[in-house]
């Protein structure tokens, strides 16, 4: 099983950050990303506080912003491949859920591990279930599946990454900034095409 971490991994932009100013809140958003690097608050309430902006918005709306954020290149390719070897190829991500359902009708991947965020007649609503942890997450879903973790591969760009580095048989540092989480990573790579990422594991094997 491969699990893609979202913002920084698929979109080369924070998609929520991006569609927070576009739909005229960006100032709020960037006020509790500020608060939380100063440590003032916790990831699970940086996240409850981001996703209660979007409580009363239209998913249409929020969903058809995120789809304007620029993604990696060949990425239905990429997924249509690794399937092609019977890997099951999924989404790892603290974004609300909606954002991987469409991940999932646009390219093909086939499940994902992220934060809940309730929807009720078309728009999203204050039923906010956090993932502040992706490690916990992606246990849960091995022990659902079946799929020991030393059976998987993570790729992500994150600090929030690197616990789950840690876990599984192979990481990938795709495009990651912070020194940590390069060095942490089993393979780190520079690339705006996925595609690569593919070719990597070829290699691999």
């Amino acid at each position: 099983m491969i699990s893609f971490d979202v913002d920084g991994t698929i979109f080369r932009q924070p998609c929520l950050r991006q569609t927070s100013h576009l739909l005229g809140f960006g100032n709020k958003w960037d006020q509790y990303d500020a608060m939380y690097k100063k440590g003032r608050i916790s990831l699970r309430d940086r996240l409850v506080s981001h996703y209660k902006l979007l409580n009363g918005i239209s998913l249409a709306d929020v969903i058809g912003e995120v789809s304007k954020v620029q993604v990696m290149k060949n990425l239905r390719e990429t997924v249509l491949k690794l399937q092609g070897h019977q890997i099951k190829v999924i989404l790892l991500t603290d974004l609300p859920d909606f954002v991987c359902l469409y991940l999932i009708e646009r390219f093909g991947f086939e499940g994902y591990v992220a934060s809940r965020v309730g929807v009720k007649d078309g728009h999203i609503t204050d039923e906010i279930e956090p993932l502040p942890d992706k490690r916990l997450g992606l246990r849960k879903y091995s022990a659902w599946t079946g799929i020991p973790l030393s059976r998987c591969i993570h790729v992500g760009d994150s600090l929030n990454d690197v616990p789950v580095f840690r876990i599984v048989g192979y990481s990938v540092a795709l495009n990651a900034k912070p020194a940590k989480v390069k060095a942490l990573a089993s393979y780190q790579m520079e690339t705006d095409d996925i595609l690569d990422f593919y070719r990597h594991l070829q290699a691999l094997s």
